[in-house]
C-alpha cells in the first residue's frame, strides 16, 4: 500500500494506523518499536544488572524451545519467553494459554509429555486451516467489504515462517540477552502472525517481521 494513499481510504486506514493491526506489519515496515515509561528509561543506568537464575541454562532452554515451537503440535506460538525476565516463565499459546516455569523444559521428557511432536509442515497447514476457518465463519458477514478484501487478500498470500528461521530467532534471543546497558527482557514470537516481539529493560519494545529478524538483530547489535 502506497503510503500516499489518501487518508480516507479505509484500506489505507486499516493497514497503517495501527502499531500492529489485524493483517499484521504494513508491507513496508520492517519493523516498529515503542518507547516505554520514561521513569524506567531514564533509570537504567542506576539499577545494576541482576543475572536470572535461569541465565546459565539459558542456552539450553532456548534450544528445547525451538526444538519444540518446530516440531511440536501444541506450539503455535511463543507468546512470551520469559526466562530472562523476572518471572521466569514461559507462556504458551497454542490453541488454547499455558504457562510453564521455563526451569522445567529442560528437565528430561518434560518436552516430550506437553508437547506431541508432528512434522513442521502439518503444523503450518493446521495454522493455515485455523486461519482460513475464522475468517470464512460467522463472523466474516459481520465485516464491510473493504475488511473482506483485505482479509482475503491477506489469507490468500500468506505464507508461513520457513522451519529454518526460527532456530536463528530463538538464537538471536541471546545475543540481545548479552547486551550491555539495554538488553532483552522478554520476547514472544507469532508464528500465525509471523511477528516477532522484543521488549527491554527499559521499557522499550521492538515488533519486527519474523523473517527479518535475524538480519535486526545484526544490525543493531555490536
Amino acid at each position: 500500500m502506497n503510503l500516499d494513499t489518501p487518508a480516507t481510504d479505509p484500506n489505507a486506514r486499516l493497514l497503517h494506523e495501527p502499531i500492529v493491526g489485524a493483517f499484521g506489519l504494513p508491507a513496508d515496515t520492517p519493523f516498529v518499536s515503542i518507547k516505554g515509561d520514561p521513569s524506567l528509561r531514564e533509570t537504567v543506568p542506576l539499577r545494576p544488572r541482576q543475572q536470572s537464575r535461569l541465565d546459565h541454562i539459558a542456552g539450553e532452554v532456548l534450544e528445547n524451545l525451538c526444538r519444540a515451537a518446530a516440531r511440536h503440535r501444541r506450539i503455535r506460538d511463543l507468546y512470551r519467553l520469559q526466562q530472562f525476565g523476572s518471572a521466569h516463565r514461559v507462556d504458551l499459546q497454542p490453541f488454547a494459554y499455558e504457562v510453564h516455569d521455563a526451569e522445567d523444559l529442560v528437565k528430561p521428557g518434560y518436552i516430550e509429555r506437553h508437547f506431541i511432536a508432528v512434522p513442521y509442515e502439518e503444523k503450518v497447514r493446521t495454522i493455515a486451516w485455523v486461519r482460513a476457518m475464522i475468517q470464512t465463519g460467522p463472523l466474516r458477514h459481520y465485516l464491510p467489504p473493504h475488511w473482506l478484501k483485505l482479509m482475503d487478500e491477506e489469507r490468500t498470500s500468506w505464507k508461513p515462517l520457513a522451519e529454518n528461521r526460527i532456530d536463528e530467532i530463538v538464537q538471536s534471543f541471546n545475543t540481545l540477552r548479552s547486551i550491555e546497558g539495554y538488553y532483552l527482557r522478554n520476547a514472544a514470537i507469532s508464528l500465525s502472525e509471523g511477528i516477532v516481539r522484543a521488549s527491554y529493560n527499559c521499557d522499550g519494545t521492538y515488533i519486527v517481521r519474523a523473517d527479518y529478524f535475524p538480519e535486526f538483530v545484526r544490525i543493531n547489535t555490536p
